[in-house]
């Protein structure tokens, strides 16, 4: 997330920033400036902001693609014009009812990610956690969140993705693809999706 606004270096105890310079920004000094060329992240890369009513415009039937490099993963690839879908079945991510990432998960996670790796550093990454209609909503929404947290903490620590493009989304029961009365139609439903903003 870009945010914009006062200044306030970490690497000053004495909070003056009246002479901080782009060219002093540190690392750990994790401010954004505004100057004649727009708002540019002290490491230089500026994450695109897409707003609230792009992420809730996804269109979840969007056209499956063939990708080469993801044949044979189990992972589903879908496009449209400015993003790219990749889901997963909650059962290669993790147990029943839980969060953590099982191996065979993270391989297939490897996989996404190198894609990820693929697009434009500009470009915002959400993770949506998808839960089936069996439990209350509010338990749905919260183990949705817990998983989309552990593909994020994943694809940042382990993945190799910038921390600033990436966020995640608890949707729970909300966006169901296929009926919740059949186990066919739940387990389509549980899943997490990671959306990948293409444009540049």
């Amino acid at each position: 997330m870009l945010i914009s606004g006062s200044i306030v270096a970490c690497n000053d105890p004495k909070g003056d920033v009246e002479r901080d310079t782009m060219a002093e920004a540190t690392a750990d000094s994790a401010v954004v400036y505004d100057d004649e060329r727009g708002e540019i992240e002290a490491d230089g890369v500026e994450i695109k902001d897409m707003g609230d009513d792009f992420w809730a415009g996804i269109n979840w039937d969007a056209p499956v693609v063939e990708d080469p490099d993801l044949k044979d993963t189990e992972v589903e690839a879908r496009a449209e014009a400015q993003y790219n879908i990749y889901s997963l079945d909650d059962k290669l991510l993790f147990g029943t009812d839980k969060s953590e990432i099982r191996a065979e998960g993270e391989e297939k996670l490897q996989q996404i990610a190198n894609e990820l790796k693929d697009l434009p550093e500009s470009g915002p990454i959400r993770i949506f956690g998808h839960a089936d209609a069996r439990a209350g909503n509010e338990y749905n929404k919260e183990l949705s969140a817990e998983r989309a947290n552990a593909v994020k903490d994943w694809l940042q620590n382990k993945g190799g993705i910038s921390a600033d493009r990436l966020s995640i989304e608890a949707m729970g029961e909300t966006a169901p693809r296929a009926t919740n009365e059949t186990a066919r139609g739940r387990q389509l439903n549980r899943r997490v999706a990671i959306v990948a903003v293409t444009q540049e």
